[in-house]
């Protein structure tokens, strides 16, 4: 038997305590809230004892699951606290208030090895497992539409959780993660995952004087041509109903999210095929509180911290695309500043460890191998955590661009610089003069507005993004040289440039008694680019290229240095939380050959022998090279920077890292 507490005495808890006597395997034993009125009159309906505070029933020992169910503020304090101290938690949904704060209570998860899940009801249900059976048997050919609403009319004061903005008030996280849900399962199970996330979202809604979305719309797109009408509303009642079709069938629920839990726990959804009509009945003994309450002990006992039904990235990914939709109309919430925070958010996990370092000439810093790629986030929060999280494992390198994100990464690096006051300790590495910007005269104006951006007077290394080779390099290195003389660039550096144009540049240089090119950023990685994953795009992996690079010593920082993908085991990625699966039409194209995918299949057979995972050995080849490599990765969450972080603990000799390499 499993025993739980549960946060929280509103009406979801007390529909929670009135189903779990129903249950198999788990018994109430505890109930907290912040009055012991409130948790003393809880307790005597329901048969269990009372809690005075939520912190005092997080510390108690003699339980083992813990079911959440305050308001979304709340959510993300009381989960982290209870992971950390070991406790099994299924939290109401949404999980947290945004994406970020879903990212950092699922690496608690995994630290701790708690279980955590996200508490969606409908998914547990008899009546969603038959939705996914037909999915499976009828709408695998052609792309889906799906419309998927909810809503109903609240007439509350401005000080309830429903249109309170400091409680998480709004349509979208209450009620608009149903569909969205739902949407993104329905088309996985199309594509045979347990879900997938959108390419795109268009969106409108409604928002109350205090920016609380009343009502709210979205489209969403997805890679296989599939779409999804989505709405929520708490100003009107919508149809409550999920519509899956194609061009021969049409699936109907009309009880889609609490299956038929206020109606007698009888519900149907109708199945029209062909021109014939189908309806399908459910009429369960059991609730739909309790169906939840016995998956998760079952999941529980059996050892695993994530439900297959209900996984941590599925979660994590619908946080994401709440967060775009809620803010495509408009919504924001305090929990969206970084700096409202009163600590770092990777500091609930560690303090500062350590991380391989090297120097390069011109630069007074040691240098962490691994560098940070800032163009993968989502926004300030996100960014934050991510560079909070890689710099507390000792890593100080960030790379960005001129271009990258429209300018946000410059903003967004610039402000954690400021905001943790670190500049001392970190080395940036700054692009610009990207095609068609690739000009002499357009290197100035881009710098100085990056450095605007990120509030510092220099860039410790400076590449050129790309190479105009209608541009003499005499031109590209007097521009670039004026501009270290003013003390506003310490390293030069190119990136995408050929080797004849790029020994040019440096033999010109010599000459002159200039500054030359100090670093390389080209791809490099142990699958070889087949052709430029963008235009104007080059490798430095061709024997020539590595035999200069050895024989200058010249350091490269290159990118996809994990070939982006190509050396995952599979292109599902639950189990590492992953946002959005690889594009295999540009895996295909720009890395898969022969030669290519020899080099996979021995990567494999080697992570297999020293037991990690084959994408962790790609990067140890980088890291392994006869010259100094400072390979650059992209993560968007923190499973992706530790993976990335383990290639450090491998440890290849020079006959494996020339078998990896074999053509």
């Amino acid at each position: 038997m499993v025993k739980w507490g549960i946060l929280g005495t509103g009406m979801i808890a007390r529909a929670f305590a009135s189903s779990i006597k129903d249950s198999q395997n788990s018994e109430l034993k505890y109930v907290a809230s912040r009055t012991k009125e409130s948790s003393n009159k809880f307790a005597e309906k329901y048969n269990c004892e009372a809690i005075e505070g939520y912190d005092s029933l997080i510390d108690l020992e003699d339980f083992e699951a813990l079911y959440i169910a305050t308001p979304h503020p709340q959510h993300f304090e009381f989960a982290l606290r209870a992971l950390q101290k070991g406790k099994a938690v299924l939290c109401e949904k949404p999980m947290t208030m945004n994406s970020t704060e879903a990212m950092i209570l699922i690496e608690a998860a995994r630290k701790n090895n708690s279980l955590f899940m996200e508490a969606f009801m409908y998914r547990v249900h008899p009546q969603t497992e038959k939705i996914r059976e037909i999915i499976k048997d009828y709408f695998l050919d052609e792309p889906l539409e799906i419309e998927a609403s909810f809503g109903f009319k609240a007439d509350v004061p401005k000080e309830h959780r429903l249109v309170n903005p400091e409680l998480g008030g709004g349509s979208i996280l209450d009620i608009g993660c149903y569909p969205m849900s739902m949407s993104r399962m329905v088309v996985g199970i199309q594509e045979g995952k347990n879900f997938t996330n959108p390419t795109n979202l268009k969106s409108k809604g409604t928002l109350s004087e205090n920016n609380v979305d009343l009502y709210a719309e979205a489209k969403l797109e997805f890679s296989n041509g599939s779409s999804a009408q989505i709405s929520s509303s708490i100003n009107q009642i919508l149809p409550n109903k999920v519509i899956i079709k194609n061009q021969r069938t049409t699936l109907e629920v009309v009880e889609p999210w609490r299956c038929g839990e206020d109606v007698g726990r009888k519900s149907s959804i109708f199945l029209s095929h062909e021109g014939k009509k189908e309806e399908i009945q459910f009429n369960e003994t059991i609730g739909i509180f309790t169906f939840e309450i016995d998956h998760f002990s079952e999941v529980l006992l059996s050892g695993s911290i994530e439900s297959n039904l209900v996984s941590h990235s599925d979660s994590h990914g619908n946080m994401i695309w709440l967060d775009t939709w809620r803010k495509s109309i408009g919504v924001y919430y305090s929990e969206d500043k970084p700096t409202n925070r009163e600590k770092q958010m990777s500091s609930f996990f560690e303090d500062r460890k350590s991380m391989p370092t090297s120097r390069i000439k011109g630069i007074d810093k040691e240098l962490s191998r691994v560098v940070f790629g800032c163009d993968n986030q989502s926004d300030t929060n996100h960014a934050f955590a991510m560079f909070d999280y890689y710099f507390n494992k000792g890593g100080n390198v960030y790379d960005t661009a001129y271009i990258y994100n429209n300018g946000k990464s410059d903003r967004y690096l610039g402000e954690w610089i400021k905001a943790r006051n670190n500049r001392d300790e970190v080395v940036i590495l700054g692009k610009g003069a990207h095609t068609p910007d690739c000009l002499p005269e357009k290197i100035r104006p881009q710098l100085e507005e990056t450095l605007d951006r990120l509030s510092t007077n220099k860039l410790d290394i400076y590449c050129l993004h790309r190479d105009n080779p209608e541009i003499p390099v005499a031109e590209f290195m007097d521009s670039l040289n004026e501009l270290r003389d003013e003390g506003l660039i310490d390293v030069l550096g190119a990136s995408n440039w050929s080797l004849d144009r790029f020994k040019e540049a440096n033999e010109y240089s010599n000459s002159k008694n200039i500054s030359g090119f100090g670093v390389l950023s080209n791809n490099f990685s142990l699958a070889r680019m087949l052709e430029p994953v963008w235009p104007g795009c080059f490798s430095c992996s061709e024997e020539d290229y590595r035999q200069y690079l050895i024989d200058n010593q010249i350091a490269i920082f290159p990118w996809s240095s994990q070939a982006r993908g190509f050396f995952l085991k599979t292109q599902e990625f639950e189990g590492a939380m992953h946002v959005a699966n690889p594009n295999l039409k540009e895996q295909n194209r720009v890395w898969s050959d022969e030669n290519n995918l020899e080099r996979r299949r021995r990567c494999f057979e080697l992570a297999e022998k020293k037991g990690f995972e084959p994408i962790e050995v790609a990067l140890a080849f980088v890291l392994s090279q006869s010259f100094p490599s400072f390979p650059l990765i992209g993560p968007r969450n923190f499973f992706e920077t530790e993976s990335s972080l383990k290639a450090f603990d491998i440890n290849l000799s020079d006959e494996e890292v020339a078998w990896l390499d074999l053509n």
